[in-house]
């Protein structure tokens, strides 16, 4: 504002100066008239010699004339030299404004670029970020040189089912064992002596230590089950329960650690005259397997409920990461 205000002022003062300029060239003008008069009336003088009195007083009024013009040509020339230094003064002030401005904006400019180079890092770290976040959900691997291997087996679930099995074996011998030692000391049938007495009392103890151990193994089965679905919902992501499991079709509800709903689930039929699972038409299946989804190709071309799953739970996955 104060630059703009500077150069109206430095504009009104240009412009009285050229008024100044055109009247000192009028008046500059009018006194070389008058000179001119003044020298005709020299000659007129030199040549009517008769009338001295009117010449004489023509040439002091001329005089008069002239140097009133010339105080004022004076006058006006001292204005002028002021408007003159003024301006200079004012374009002085006008070059330092404008060395101000420049430094302003130069800083300015600046402070703007280191802006936006913070604001460039900024950004890079976020998505440096939001890749290793993406990397240690999924892991790190390069996906177009890097295939997943599907075994036909797990490895850990054979390994549990072999450890449990090799525990199953020996309770199962343990429990036979018991049975074997509670027939050999039953008593023979019609006697009545003390010593049978005694071991129909030993046969009593003997029912009641099986079914502790009957009660302490289905103690243990319920709590190895527990662990070993635990186990499953925390290594692959879904907490599978199997329903009507005597029948000739049994279900099996599918529910996925990255769920967004408590009620959201999935359900399979494994008819027992068919190798293959048959899914069923709950809320998230339809909308897992509507033609716009990604995942219901991995069962409507290959066939394939583990890929599906997987596929479920990266959606489910990226649909919380991205929130």
């Amino acid at each position: 504002k104060d630059l703009g205000k500077r150069r109206d002022n430095i504009d009104q003062l240009e412009l009285e100066n050229r008024k100044v300029l055109a009247q000192e060239k009028i008046w500059k003008r009018e006194t070389d008239e008058l000179r001119s008069l003044l020298d005709t009336y020299d000659r007129q003088e030199t040549a009517q010699s008769k009338m001295p009195s009117m010449a004489t007083e023509n040439v002091a009024g001329l005089q008069i004339s002239l140097k009133s013009a010339r105080d004022e040509i004076k006058l006006l020339t001292d204005t002028n030299k002021k408007l003159e230094m003024t301006m200079e003064e004012m374009k002085s002030d006008q070059n330092t404004a404008k060395s101000e401005h420049e430094r302003v904006l130069e800083k300015f400019q600046k402070l703007r670029s280191a802006l936006m180079e913070e604001r460039a890092k900024a950004e890079a770290a976020e998505a440096r970020a939001c890749q290793a976040e993406t990397l240690a959900g999924k892991g790190s691997y390069n996906a177009e040189t890097t295939r997943v291997l599907h075994l036909e087996t797990n490895p850990l679930m054979e390994a549990v089912r072999e450890k449990f099995q090799t525990e199953i074996d020996a309770l199962k011998l343990q429990l036979e064992a018991a049975q074997d030692g509670r027939a050999s000391k039953s008593p023979s049938v019609g006697t009545t002596t003390p010593a049978s007495s005694r071991g129909s009392l030993g046969s009593a103890g003997t029912d009641v230590d099986v079914q502790k151990m009957h009660t302490r193994l289905k103690e243990r089965f319920r709590m190895q089950i527990a662990l070993f679905r635990e186990g499953v919902y925390l290594l692959t992501g879904f907490k599978i329960d199997m329903i009507d499991a005597d029948s000739d079709s049994p279900q099996f509800r599918v529910r996925s650690i990255y769920g967004e709903r408590e009620g959201d689930h999935l359900m399979f039929r494994w008819p027992k005259k068919k190798q293959t699972l048959e899914i069923m038409g709950t809320e998230m299946a339809q909308l897992l397997m509507s033609a716009h989804s990604p995942c219901s190709v991995y069962i409507r071309q290959y066939n394939s409920f583990p890929a599906f799953l997987a596929s479920v739970t990266m959606q489910l996955f990226d649909q919380q990461t991205n929130i």
